[in-house]
């Protein structure tokens, strides 16, 4: 067999050889068979939280695909990751992604949780929302806050109980207190007895009260009997007094009419009324009775305080002595 023949069977042995240990390698380390057909999908997240190219992507924790490409927008707000997904596997658009751990400290990976069954499935190209992943250290950060508001509350309530003490339960504040606790029973033993005297007067005059309110249960019988007797008697002289208030309504309207016509001159006595020469005469003599009157008045004063001999004899005057 000539040599160069057999240089060039093991070269090409050689050669298959090393492309079926890189199709291995290959095989095992991404995951994904070479032959079978797939399709990539664009997840936007605000931050990639460690996850590095070729990590798993998985459902339900089956392996559904690879990370294939990590790299920020134009942006730079936020990062656009992008996998690659078997294409048997189908995902819906509503589904959600968002970067999950092995453990506390193991490798970052893309869960992604189904939502519904009724929105379409994923397309080549397709570019959907992840859910931000979890910052350990940004929980730190706020943890470390919480414990600095809660070491400040210990200190206020510390403050406060200080301050509790130093008030609240001072001796002064103790001795008043104590004080007022004497007064409320001191207080309480006078509500006491006055309660007690209550008692026994009540007691003591319990047969007064109850004929009192005896005479007040009989009084309040015959008011009711007054009132049937008044209601009976109005229900009985309805009529008469309909008539009453009749007769009544009728006069007043007869006297207001009468009012009229003497207002207005009408009837004997309206002409009086309106005649100015008569009413002249009638002041005349309203004032001629009224003098009368006064000097009549005076006469009987002055009887009263003389006699009737006094009025009708008088005494001589004295002559007036010559000058």
């Amino acid at each position: 067999m000539n040599e160069s023949r057999i240089a060039l069977k093991v070269g090409l042995f050689v050669c298959i050889g090393l492309a079926l240990l890189a199709l291995l390698v290959l095989n095992f380390s991404k995951g994904i068979t070479l032959f079978q057909r797939t399709y990539d999908v664009h997840i936007s997240m605000p931050t990639v939280a460690g996850l590095k190219p070729d990590a798993d992507v998985m459902m339900a924790g089956v392996t559904i695909g690879k990370v294939k490409l990590t790299k920020l927008t134009d942006d730079g707000k936020s990062v656009d990751i992008t996998v690659t997904i078997l294409e048997n596997f189908k995902v819906r658009k509503d589904a959600k992604f968002h970067i999950d751990s092995l453990g506390f400290l193991g490798d970052q990976y893309i869960e992604v949780t189904p939502a519904g069954a009724t929105a379409p499935f994923l397309q080549n190209g397709d570019t959907v929302q992840g859910d931000a992943p979890f910052n350990l250290e940004e929980a730190m950060r706020s943890t470390s806050g919480l414990l600095d508001q809660a070491k400040q509350t210990m200190r206020d309530l510390d403050q406060a109980i200080t301050n509790i003490n130093r008030t609240v339960l001072a001796g002064e504040t103790l001795t008043n207190f104590s004080i007022a606790l004497s007064n409320l029973v001191v207080v309480t033993d006078s509500a006491t007895k006055t309660t007690g005297g209550i008692r026994e007067l009540l007691a003591s005059n319990a047969p007064p009260l109850n004929a009192a309110m005896t005479n007040l249960q009989v009084f309040s019988q015959k008011l009711n009997v007054i009132a049937d007797n008044v209601d009976q008697t109005i229900s009985t002289n309805r009529g008469d007094l309909t008539d009453a208030v009749k007769n009544f309504r009728d006069a007043s309207a007869s006297l207001k009419q009468l009012a009229s016509d003497l207002q207005a001159g009408k009837g004997m006595a309206g002409s009086l009324l309106k005649d100015e020469q008569m009413k002249a005469n009638m002041v005349s003599l309203i004032s001629n009775v009224n003098a009368t009157a006064s000097e009549f008045s005076a006469f009987g004063n002055n009887l009263n305080r003389r006699g009737i001999w006094s009025m009708l004899w008088k005494p001589k005057q004295p002559p007036e002595p010559a000058h």
